[in-house]
């Protein structure tokens, strides 16, 4: 992937190639490019394009509609973006890393499980696997190749206002909110609440953080 110029457009048709990817494996979050935009800070958007996010550069690309080449948003003014939906809008934000209980080292874009609540959040990753770390010599005859492998995580805001990463189990969120452990017992059973989800763990951090 490569990176010269920083852009000032609200016209996706700006950008850089992209290039690592392969039949089988991509960086890439959704197997398809979706329509959906770039959000700046004023609330003002890019044009619509069909866009993905690239969870291994941390970056929005879109599909240019000419040449059909994967190009790379370059525009660092960004605070999120938006994608398009059937079950509706999927929405993502930029959060730096000192946000979080364990600092991160850079600001990366994090999904909204209940928009627009930053409450509890999605962090998408992706590994390269080279096969080359393991000692194996690429040649013009050999035919194996490197695979990117998803990381997901979530977080849920903690008593101090900093991202905590939990399991989607009762047990994980609880542990996080010990103080309040009782309270949110009695919660979840009075509210039959299951967490089998992301979108199961909201009501009970939005209670968390009103006690």
């Amino acid at each position: 992937m490569t990176a010269q110029t920083s852009l000032g457009s609200s016209n996706l048709a700006d950008g850089v190639k992209v290039m690592r990817s392969n039949r089988n494996s991509t960086p890439f979050l959704m197997n398809e490019f979706k329509v959906g935009y770039g959000v700046y800070e004023n609330g003002e958007t890019t044009t619509p394009q069909k866009i993905n996010y690239d969870a291994y550069g941390n970056s929005l690309v879109y599909k240019d509609a000419g040449s059909g080449q994967t190009l790379k948003m370059l525009d660092a003014k960004f605070v999120g973006f938006i994608i398009k939906s059937e079950e509706g809008d999927v929405i993502f934000a930029k959060i730096e890393g000192n946000a979080f209980d364990k600092e991160k080292n850079e600001e990366r874009y994090y999904q909204l499980v209940s928009p627009p609540s930053k409450a509890v959040i999605i962090e998408y990753e992706k590994e390269f696997d080279d096969p080359n770390a393991n000692g194996w010599t690429s040649s013009q005859n050999n035919t194996k190749t490197g695979e990117y492998d998803m990381d997901t995580k979530y977080y849920i805001l903690n008593k101090n206002k900093k991202y905590e990463e939990v399991k989607l189990k009762e047990k994980s969120l609880l542990k996080v909110y010990k103080d309040k452990k009782d309270q949110l017992s009695k919660y979840i059973k009075t509210n039959n609440i299951d967490i089998d989800s992301p979108e199961d763990m909201v009501p009970l951090v939005e209670y968390y953080l009103s006690l």
